[in-house]
């Protein structure tokens, strides 16, 4: 989007906060493939667990980005697994986010 990351909020412009916003909204991903519906489960995202901080599920390349559900190459068997890694995981994140608001002031 254009957009340096070490810069303070006041200095990005107009323009450059609706472009940031367009890329995160849009997002666009490619499908190649799929199996079907008949084999339709979990996305199983893609970000390696060992990017991540487990005990506050917040990413260990990219500061202040916490990571859960779905978007963490995770994928359980049915039953509720992937469910409860979700669940779990965002409540380890929301914990942490409201500690380090906290903690920053």
């Amino acid at each position: 989007a254009g957009v340096d990351p070490t810069a303070p909020g006041h200095a990005i412009s107009r323009e450059q906060r609706r472009a940031l916003v367009k890329m995160l909204v849009e997002c666009p991903v490619a499908i190649e493939r799929d199996r079907g519906f008949t084999f339709a489960e979990v996305t199983a995202g893609g970000v390696p667990l060992s990017e991540i901080a487990p005990s506050t599920m917040q990413s260990r390349v990219a500061d202040n980005l916490w990571i859960i559900g779905e978007l963490l190459d995770v994928d359980g068997r049915i039953g509720g697994f992937n469910f409860q890694w979700a669940w779990a995981g965002g409540t380890v994140a929301g914990r942490s986010i409201a500690d380090s608001l906290t903690i920053s002031g």
